[in-house]
């Protein structure tokens, strides 16, 4: 039961965080006057440390070391949010987004082996669901910290909520420590050699799975970056928009609470397909100028598609990936999503200059249906 409560207690904290910094971080580059590409590349930072040390991470935790990555990702992630408080140029936005990207890839990969790692009928998939619960409802209460917090403004103290990304920053670094490293051991190596990158990849089933983690999760990520400047430029307060971002992160935790109903009645491809073509349609329908009702409703199906689409992603991958494997597996596919989240921000930020920022929903919702269609032809082979 400790465990549990400190797995939970660590992935709330981990993604409130992780939400009310990045959110905030928008602000304060509409604060400084930076350009929407100039906020695209600071949205990019948050994949360069983690695509350079996802190998030797995920070699370090098949060690044994999931409970330690942990600790030293909370430890970062304080040091990270530090700097935020003092950020007032673009070069200091990057350096901190940097720092929070890759304390964020430690913490989620740690924390997502140990809940592989739990032995016992359906533990796993038990494990994979708290977890991904605990992550929505602290994406949600990291939006609606920064809405409350806003009001009516239209921009709200940058400061302020960058201090208390800060002070929940010594909450996590406490509940982290209540997890202890897995007793169920790991590396095996061959011939002396660490596991081979190929012998992740090859698990069959791992490119289709893989493919939707990478454009669900950067659909996932952009719209926290992308929905205040859609606010700012469509004239909705951040009171609306942190209430929007809410309503996609509780939708989304809806969806978790149904993925093992889901799972059962449809499989894992007609599943993967659906919700991301689902969640194709909810990012084409917010590129339309709607009222503000109305994209509670298209926001609310985004963030069930999605959170399915998600969820599926990873589930599906640490199912079919060998237990000595699941360091590596887990960030292969981070270093997937993350580059995907890197080189997206500055196509975004291009086409958001030359066609407005409605049209960043558009490319997001065109490339989830292509991912869709992916899924599909992977449906199909034996």
């Amino acid at each position: 039961m400790q465990f549990v409560i400190a797995l939970m207690a660590t992935s709330f904290l981990e993604q409130t965080i992780v939400t009310l910094v990045r959110v905030t971080t928008s602000y304060r580059a509409v604060e400084l006057g930076i350009s929407v590409v100039g906020i695209g590349i600071i949205a990019a930072a948050f994949s360069i440390l983690p695509i350079a040390m996802a190998v030797a991470l995920g070699r370090y935790i098949d060690k044994g070391n999931d409970a330690r990555a942990v600790w030293y990702g909370a430890a970062l992630m304080i040091a990270g949010c530090a700097g935020f408080l003092v950020a007032e140029s673009p070069t200091m936005l990057i350096l901190f987004t940097a720092m929070l990207g890759a304390s964020h890839m430690v913490m989620t990969v740690g924390l997502q082996v140990l809940c592989a790692r739990q032995e016992g009928p359906g533990m796993m998939e038990k494990m994979v669901g708290n977890y991904m619960v605990a992550n929505a409802i602290g994406q949600g209460l990291g939006a609606y910290i920064v809405g409350w917090t806003g009001g009516a403004s239209a921009i709200p103290p940058t400061e302020f909520l960058f201090g208390i990304g800060l002070a929940l920053c010594g909450l996590q670094m406490a509940s982290s420590l209540f997890l202890r490293p897995s007793q169920k051991i790991v590396a095996k190596v061959s011939d002396g050699k660490p596991v081979a990158l190929r012998d992740v990849v090859s698990a069959p089933g791992y490119g289709g799975l893989f493919t939707i983690g990478i454009v669900s999760v950067v659909a996932q990520d952009l719209i926290v970056v992308y929905m205040p400047l859609l606010g700012a430029a469509r004239s909705i307060s951040v009171d609306d928009v942190g209430r929007l971002l809410a309503m996609r992160a509780a939708s989304s935790m809806v969806a978790r609470f149904s993925f093992t109903r889901l799972y059962a009645k449809l499989g894992t491809w007609r599943l993967a397909a659906f919700s991301t073509f689902g969640s194709a349609v909810g990012y084409l329908a917010l590129a339309i100028p709607m009222p503000v009702i109305l994209m509670y409703v298209a926001i609310a199906l985004t963030g069930f598609a999605l959170g399915i689409s998600v969820t599926i992603s990873i589930a599906g991958l640490m199912a079919i990936t060998k237990p000595e494997m699941l360091g590596m597996s887990n960030s292969v596919r981070m270093v997937g999503n993350r580059i995907g989240v890197f080189v997206v921000p500055f196509i975004a930020g291009l086409v958001a200059t030359a066609a407005g920022i409605g049209s960043v929903f558009v490319l997001l919702g065109l490339s989830l249906a292509a991912s869709a269609s992916v899924v599909q032809l992977q449906k199909r082979k034996p």
